[in-house]
């Protein structure tokens, strides 16, 4: 099974990808996934994300309005993989406006449209800042990455990504063990996890890291409690092989 099929993603479908723990891993595996059955897919951000390059991107365009980036991609019938962004600075590109991407889902043609909606610092867990994540608004489905791994470890800065804000939002202590019940509450909590989701968007939860038995049992465990707080499928991944689709339940 295809990463995108466990995702249950369909063609011309724009998908934000938000959390921590393997989203710009998921992201071009995506991307690579349209590409190969014969599409054309943009892949971008909302915030910033390091600098796209082949093979990851085959044509990466840095634009200053909408209009022009719609032309160009008209002029794109062959399958490709194309990255974009607002400008460069140094190592990072520097996103779209969520509303540029609203029209592009609108206007353009393109199998999919993969957004990268907030970073994450290469932790395996975040718990978003006010300001983010940016979904853009004509989104159909909403990924929420997360690692295994975070489950059993503190909840510290090396570990989670804004760890103040679980202090802020459930009054627990810096230092604690991250629980599968420390997870739910996060996820459950309206400016927590999923906060900033379009109502009418579809939640997946991806539970990555999953890299050994163990991991796979911890994460299908989660999974199911997942399913009961308003994520309507969850898929269990690992990236150190080719099958990167451990378990899909829904």
């Amino acid at each position: 099974m295809t990463l995108k099929e466990a995702l249950g993603l369909k063609k011309g479908e724009m998908a934000a990808l938000v959390g921590a723990g393997g989203k710009t891993t998921t992201l071009f595996r995506l991307a690579k996934e349209f590409c190969e059955d014969g599409g054309r897919v943009l892949v971008t951000t909302t915030t910033k994300i390091f600098k796209p390059a082949k093979p990851h991107v085959h044509r990466l365009y840095v634009v200053q309005e909408v209009d022009a980036l719609l032309e160009e991609i008209a002029k794109i019938r062959e399958p490709m993989i194309i990255g974009a962004g607002g400008s460069l600075e140094a190592t990072k590109l520097v996103g779209l406006p969520p509303e540029w991407l609203d029209a592009l889902a609108e206007k353009s043609d393109l199998d999919a449209i993969l957004v990268e909606a907030d970073g994450a610092a290469s932790r395996p867990f975040k718990i978003p800042a006010g300001y983010e994540p940016v979904v853009p608004e004509k989104s159909s489905v909403t990924i929420w990455v997360m690692g295994i791994k975070v489950l059993g470890q503190p909840l510290t800065p090396e570990w989670v990504h804004r760890a103040e804000r679980a202090v802020d939002l459930l009054g627990v202590e810096l230092g604690e063990t991250v629980t599968e019940e420390l997870i739910l509450r996060l996820v459950e909590h309206p400016i927590g996890c999923l906060k900033g989701v379009p109502s009418a968007c579809r939640k997946v939860a991806l539970i990555n890291q999953a890299d050994t038995v163990e991991e796979v049992k911890k994460a299908t465990d989660l999974g199911r409690s997942l399913l009961g707080c308003g994520v309507e499928r969850v898929v269990i991944t690992s990236y150190l092989g080719e099958d990167a689709v451990k378990e899909v339940l829904q």
